[in-house]
């Protein structure tokens, strides 16, 4: 019900003197506004991420909506079933944010050369009450971050059924955004993020038509190119920068290669998360560069092999057994 505001209602003469200023004021009036759509522009958004909450329902809504000292937002929430704190009996998709708004849900990220992603994503929370834990012993025991462990719930199916639609009606108001856009916080941020972590269902998604993956037998192809000669550290960093994420080839198992090998490996073979180059990551890797960045492919393969030295002399090479005495 409408309540009274208290302000005081405008004297109905006030009003028509205030009515025929605005009037001679053309300039105020949109009466008059004529419509003539430009094909020159496209949507703001070209990204889409996907979060999990680690929080329940009641949590993530209130985190994701209400101010706080570090606040936080993303476009959408899908709730999981047998939540306790979700007190609906259907499961529902909650808008948080216009599309056309910014939400903060990415952080400091990027994604194909591009930094800040905020500014040009929608944000999809999934709630999902994953959780890790920190050893204290290993902390104390060398001098250096300590080692933890996650745990990782599946989806829910009737959960991702609601992304399937959301993001089919997403992708009908943003056409332009591409499978390799449909990414995960770990892939925009692999230092920070994990999420939404090796459970979740890439593969399906793309079979359903959203995201990317690989062809099968492209891979095992690669995979017998690159067990008789494995590709150089340097190739494999610069073939996930052209897939979109922020690493410099260093040519070396830096932390910024593990984070991101971690996160790739997370989307693309969840079954295999070591954060380490191995020779399937690697095929993975270059069976989706083919597939989604082609004219790229031929640079990222060519090895510059630099020719064998020529042998040294033997600063003391023995005698010709011919000219012995």
């Amino acid at each position: 019900m409408l309540q009274h505001t208290g302000k005081p209602r405008l004297h109905r003469a006030a009003a028509g003197f205030a009515a025929s200023a605005l009037l001679a004021m053309g300039g105020c009036s949109t009466s008059g506004t004529i419509s003539e759509p430009s094909q020159n522009f496209n949507s703001r958004v070209s990204i889409i991420v996907i979060h999990h909450t680690t929080a329940d329902f009641d949590d993530s809504l209130h985190i994701l909506t209400q101010p706080s000292s570090n606040p936080v937002s993303s476009h959408y929430l899908i709730p999981e079933p047998d939540d306790t704190s979700y007190n609906k009996k259907k499961l529902q998709v909650y808008r948080l944010v216009p599309e056309q708004g910014r939400a903060w849900h990415a952080g400091v990220s990027h994604w194909a050369g591009k930094n800040g992603v905020n500014d040009q994503s929608i944000g999809i929370e999934l709630v999902n009450q994953t959780y890790c834990r920190r050893s204290s012993i290993v902390a104390e025991a060398a001098e250096q971050p300590a080692a933890r462990i996650c745990f990782f719930p599946d989806f829910a199916d009737s959960q991702i059924a609601l992304l399937v639609d959301l993001l089919g009606e997403i992708k009908q108001r943003h056409p332009d955004v591409k499978p390799t856009h449909i990414i995960g916080h770990a892939d925009i941020a692999p230092d920070r993020k994990i999420d939404p972590g090796p459970r979740f269902p890439w593969q399906r998604l793309y079979r359903l038509g959203y995201g990317a993956w690989y062809d099968d037998e492209t891979v095992i192809r690669y995979w017998e190119q690159f067990t008789q000669q494995a590709m150089p550290l340097a190739n494999v960093q610069s073939a996930l920068k052209a897939y979109g994420y922020g690493i410099e080839a260093t040519g070396i198992l830096d932390p910024q290669t593990q984070n991101v090998l971690r996160a790739f490996q997370m989307h693309f073979r969840p079954s295999n998360v070591n954060s380490e180059a191995t020779t399937e990551t690697v095929a993975v890797l270059f069976a989706l560069i083919e597939k989604y960045y082609p004219e790229q492919l031929d640079e990222l393969l060519y090895v510059d092999i630099e020719p064998a030295a020529a042998p040294e002399p033997d600063p003391d090479p023995d005698p010709d057994p011919d000219e012995q005495e």
